[in-house]
C-alpha cells in the first residue's frame, strides 16, 4: 500500500481489496480502559494529555499485523465533546490524534493505512439526535476537515444506529474529499436498525450515497455481526466491499470493569466464517486486543496460503 500525499486513491484501495481480506486493528477505548484510564475519561482528548499511551495502543496493533490502524475519534465531533467542554477543539484533536496514527506506522516501519474514525453525533444507543440537517452536516465536516489535515488515508464512519444519520455522513464525507468511504452500522441480536431498516437495504442505501464498503461493527459479538452481514447480501461486481468489526461479545460488569467474553483464540477460528459471509475487511471492536487480532492475522495468513483462503473459508464455515 502506498500513502500519497491527500490520501489513498479509490481505484487504489479497491486493487487492494481485490487483492485480499484487510485485517482492522482491535478496540482502543476498552484497551485503554483496561490500562488504567477512567471509565468517564474522555477518549478522544487522550491524543493531546496521553499521546504516548495512544502510540503505543497503536503500534501493538500494528505489531500484531494489522493493515489498517483508525484514530482515536469516534467521538470527537462538536455534539460529543461538549459533554466535556472541549466543543471548540474539534479541529485540534482530530488532526492530533492523526499525526498520532501515522507517526506509529512510521515508528513500526510496517505498510498500513491510517483510517480517520468518525462515529454519530451522540452515542450509539440514543439513536438520531434531534439537530436539524445543517449542523448534522457541519458537524461532520468539521470532524471529517481536522482527521483530513491530519493525513487520513481513508474515512471510517462506524458504529451507527441510525441509518439516516449514517447516509448523511457519507454524503458529507464524500463532499469533502474523494478518499475511500468504509460505512459500518451497528445492529443488535434482532438484525435490524433502531429506525427498522434492514441490512439489505441499508446496504443499498449507503452504496448510493457513494461508500467504498459497507458492513457490520460493534454489537453482540461475531455470530450476530456474521448474520447480519449475510443479511446485507454479498456484494456483486461494482458493489462496495463488505467489512465486518465485532465486539468480542456482549460486555458485563465486573469488579468496576467491563469485560467481554470472546477470546483471541476464538476470534481467530471465526476469521473464516466473516470471509465466507462475504467480508474483505475484517477487525475487532469493542473487548478486542492486540492478541484478537494477531490470532486474526495468523488465521489469515495461513488462509492466504490456499488460494487467498476464499476456498478453505469456505470450506471451513460449512464444517
Amino acid at each position: 500500500m502506498t500513502h500519497p500525499s491527500g490520501g489513498l486513491p479509490r481505484d487504489r484501495f479497491r486493487s487492494r481489496l481485490a487483492a485480499g481480506p484487510i485485517l482492522v486493528d482491535g478496540g482502543m477505548g476498552t484497551l485503554l480502559f483496561s490500562r488504567g484510564v477512567p471509565q468517564r475519561a474522555c477518549l478522544e482528548e487522550l491524543v493531546a494529555s496521553h499521546p504516548a499511551m495512544v502510540g503505543a495502543a497503536h503500534r501493538e496493533y500494528l505489531e500484531a499485523g494489522a493493515e489498517l490502524i483508525e484514530t482515536l475519534t469516534l467521538g470527537a465531533n462538536r455534539e460529543r465533546l461538549k459533554a466535556w467542554g472541549l466543543e471548540a477543539r474539534v479541529g485540534q484533536l482530530n488532526r492530533r490524534a492523526a499525526q498520532l496514527a501515522r507517526e506509529a506506522r512510521e515508528v513500526s516501519g510496517r505498510d498500513a493505512l491510517i483510517g480517520g474514525s468518525v462515529g454519530p453525533l451522540g452515542p450509539p444507543t440514543a439513536g438520531l439526535p434531534l439537530i436539524s440537517e445543517p449542523v448534522a452536516r457541519a458537524t461532520f465536516r468539521e470532524q471529517i476537515e481536522g482527521l483530513l489535515e491530519g493525513g487520513v488515508d481513508i474515512i471510517v464512519l462506524e458504529t451507527f444506529s441510525a441509518l439516516e444519520q449514517l447516509v448523511l455522513a457519507v454524503d458529507e464525507a464524500r463532499r469533502a474529499s474523494d478518499l475511500p468511504l468504509i460505512a459500518s452500522l451497528t445492529f443488535g441480536e434482532e438484525i435490524v436498525l433502531a429506525d427498522g431498516s434492514s441490512p439489505r437495504g441499508a446496504a443499498e442505501a449507503l452504496a448510493a450515497a457513494g461508500a467504498d464498503a459497507v458492513g457490520v461493527n460493534c454489537g453482540a459479538g461475531p455470530a450476530a455481526c456474521i448474520d447480519a452481514l449475510e443479511a446485507m447480501g454479498r456484494s456483486a461486481d461494482g458493489d462496495p466491499a463488505r467489512s465486518i468489526m465485532p465486539n468480542a461479545g456482549l460486555s458485563q460488569r465486573l469488579e468496576g470493569r467491563f469485560v467481554y467474553a470472546a477470546s483471541a483464540e476464538y476470534f481467530g477460528t471465526v476469521t473464516p466464517r466473516m470471509l465466507a459471509a462475504g467480508a474483505r475487511i475484517v477487525g475487532g471492536c469493542c473487548g478486542t486486543t492486540p492478541d484478537h487480532i494477531a490470532a486474526m492475522r495468523a488465521e489469515l495468513d495461513l488462509l492466504d496460503k490456499t488460494d487467498r483462503g476464499l476456498p478453505r473459508a469456505i470450506a471451513a464455515s460449512k464444517a
